[in-house]
């Protein structure tokens, strides 16, 4: 009875800070994507989740296909990113990308680019609880983030939005937003379903050129624009990465 009141509790809190929230349209394609992933969750957990995130995280990333028919790591929010320490690719495979800290998105986006897919994010509190005695933290799965925006599902109802549902949210505010109830990101994790390349990595070599060849440097330099490129050619042209840079 404690524990039931104690989720029920966490819920409300949760519930109220979410009140601010802006209010962003949805895209067809990302309500419908939503909705078939959850419908397949459930028949994973057998019932509605009710709050408890990290069996929703487990269950998602399963009817996503990033586990392969199985769950590969099972844990409470706050052991989200620890889960992928280590782990280069899922059981269905995925490709892992971690980052840490209170920027985690920010910084992820700035990494690998502003139309990100499958990403895991993971806060060390759960609601009502402190640092000092921080429960279960919390989790989620960000279907998508793209220019800032991001595309993700509860566990549990609020609002206008019922438990499933996609809802849109500034990234920024969203963090802000859970960060007062759950503390500032441990981490997310990007599961990529082909491997990345860190426009971190490319400057650093363009840097390295520079001290060898003026003229190889101008060659890594302009390496710098060809993610924004691909994803400009993807979103105008509606072709497949693949076919644009085959």
């Amino acid at each position: 009875m404690f524990k039931k009141f104690v989720m029920l509790m966490c819920i409300l809190v949760t519930l109220a800070s979410s009140a601010g929230a802006e209010n962003l349209t949805v895209p067809g394609e990302l309500i419908s994507y939503g909705e078939e992933i959850y419908r397949e969750a459930r028949t994973y957990h057998g019932r509605s989740f009710s709050g408890y995130c990290g069996t929703y995280v487990r269950c998602q990333l399963r009817a996503m296909g990033i586990f392969d028919n199985k769950f590969d790591f099972r844990g409470n929010g706050n052991q989200w990113y620890s889960n992928f320490e280590n782990v280069q690719m899922t059981s269905g495979g995925y490709y892992v990308y971690r980052e840490s800290g209170a920027d985690c998105l920010a910084e992820i986006a700035e990494r690998y680019g502003n139309d990100l897919e499958n990403i895991v994010l993971s806060f060390p509190v759960q609601s009502g609880y402190s640092a000092a005695n921080p429960g279960a933290g919390h989790a989620l799965v960000l279907y998508k983030l793209q220019d800032g925006v991001a595309y993700y599902s509860e566990s549990f109802s609020f609002g206008n939005s019922r438990e499933g549902q996609v809802i849109a949210e500034n990234a920024q505010d969203l963090v802000k937003r859970y960060s007062r109830r759950h503390g500032s990101p441990i981490g997310c994790v990007l599961l990529s379903e082909k491997p990345l390349v860190s426009y971190g990595s490319i400057l650093d070599l363009t840097d390295d050129l520079y001290e060898i060849n003026p003229i190889l440097a101008q060659v890594g330099k302009s390496l710098e624009n060809i993610g924004d490129v691909t994803f400009i050619a993807k979103k105008f042209a509606k072709m497949p990465t693949e076919s644009l840079i085959a």
